[in-house]
C-alpha cells in the first residue's frame, strides 16, 4: 500500500474519530433528587421516577414521594446523593409506617438516547428494595435480582437500548405483613455514557449548541415554563409527550429567532383537556438536534 493511501486512510479515521464523541447519558437521576441532583424534602414528589404500577388502592400512583420516616436499622440511611422513594411518605418500621398490601410496585425512570450509538451505551448504578425485586429495561429483565434493602445491589446494562426514549423499570415485591408494612426503592450512583455523533447531539463539543433548560417550577400545578436557547434562527418544534411516548400536545412549531425563549404549558392536551398527574417529557427539535427534559404535574 502506498504512503499516500496510508495517509488518506489515517486522515479519514481522524475525521470519523473527531465526529464521534463520548458523552454522558442524559436523564439518569438518583432517587429523591431534583434536576440538579440536590436532595428533595421529605414527602416531595420525585420529578424523575413514576409509580406506574401499585397494588395499593390508597396510593395508586403515579406519584412516588420521598420517604420519611424510613425503617431505621433496616433500610440504608438516606444521604446527600439519594433517598428512598415510596408510594407514601411514612415508611417507618416496626411502627410509624404505611400498611401497604403485598404485591409488585413498579417505578419507572425514562431517558432519551436520541443521537447515541446504542452499541456503545453503558449504564451502571446501585439499587435497594423492600422487600426484593428485579430491574428491567424496555420491558426486558436485565438479569439482576435485588434481594436487600441494605446494602445496595450493583447493576450494569450494556444492551437492550432503543433509539429515542428508553424505560428503566424497578419492580419491587412487597411481602404481606400486618400493621406497618413499608416498601420502597432506592437508586444511587446511576450514570451512563455512550458515543454520540457531534452533528446529531446538541452540546457534543459545542458550547453554543441548542440548550433545553430545567422547567420552572418543577413539579408544577397548574402550569410550568419551558426554557430553551437557540444557537441561531430556524424552524423549531416543542412538544409534550407522556412517558409511554404518546404525543400530548404541540406547544410550538414555527420559525424562531436566535436566543432565549420561554413557553408555558398549562397541563392540557391538544384538545384543551386537563391531563392527569404524573411525569411528562418536553421534547425540543431544532436543526436535526433533539433535547428532552422531564417535568412532573401534581394535581
Amino acid at each position: 500500500m502506498s504512503r499516500m493511501w496510508i495517509v488518506s486512510l489515517l486522515a479519514a479515521g481522524a475525521i470519523v474519530s473527531a465526529s464521534a464523541q463520548a458523552a454522558p447519558v442524559p436523564g439518569l437521576f438518583n432517587t429523591g433528587v431534583d434536576n440538579s441532583g440536590v436532595t428533595l424534602a421529605a414527602g416531595a414528589v420525585d420529578p424523575h421516577y413514576t409509580l406506574i404500577v401499585s397494588p395499593d388502592p390508597a396510593y395508586p400512583g403515579p406519584n412516588a414521594v420521598v420517604a420519611f420516616p424510613i425503617a431505621n436499622g433496616f433500610w440504608l440511611a438516606n444521604n446527600a446523593t439519594s433517598q428512598w422513594i415510596a408510594p407514601a411518605m411514612p415508611q417507618g418500621y416496626p411502627s410509624g409506617g404505611t400498611p401497604h398490601p403485598d404485591g409488585i410496585y413498579t417505578y419507572r425512570l425514562s431517558f432519551d438516547l436520541t443521537g447515541f450509538d446504542l452499541a456503545t451505551v453503558n449504564v451502571t448504578g446501585g439499587c435497594a428494595m423492600d422487600n426484593t425485586g428485579t430491574i428491567s429495561l424496555n420491558g426486558v429483565s436485565i438479569g439482576t435480582n435485588v434481594g436487600s434493602y441494605n446494602p445496595l445491589t450493583s447493576f450494569s446494562i450494556n444492551q437492550g437500548f432503543v433509539a429515542g426514549v428508553n424505560h428503566l423499570d424497578f419492580l419491587v415485591t412487597n411481602y404481606a405483613a400486618g400493621g406497618s408494612n413499608p416498601t420502597g426503592v432506592r437508586v444511587q450512583g446511576l450514570s451512563g455514557t455512550g458515543v454520540t455523533n457531534a452533528s446529531g447531539v446538541p452540546g457534543a463539543g459545542d458550547a453554543s449548541a441548542l440548550k433545553l433548560l430545567p422547567c420552572q417550577p418543577n413539579p408544577f400545578n397548574p402550569q410550568t415554563t419551558i426554557r430553551f436557547d437557540l444557537p441561531e434562527a430556524g424552524n423549531t418544534r416543542l412538544a409534550v409527550f407522556d412517558l409511554a411516548g404518546r404525543l400530548v400536545t404541540v406547544l410550538a412549531d414555527a420559525s424562531m429567532t436566535q436566543g432565549a425563549h420561554n413557553i408555558t404549558w398549562d397541563g392540557r392536551d391538544a384538545g384543551g383537556r386537563k391531563v392527569g398527574s404524573g411525569n411528562y417529557l418536553a421534547r425540543l427539535e431544532f436543526g436535526g438536534f433533539v433535547r428532552s427534559v422531564r417535568m412532573a404535574l401534581v394535581q
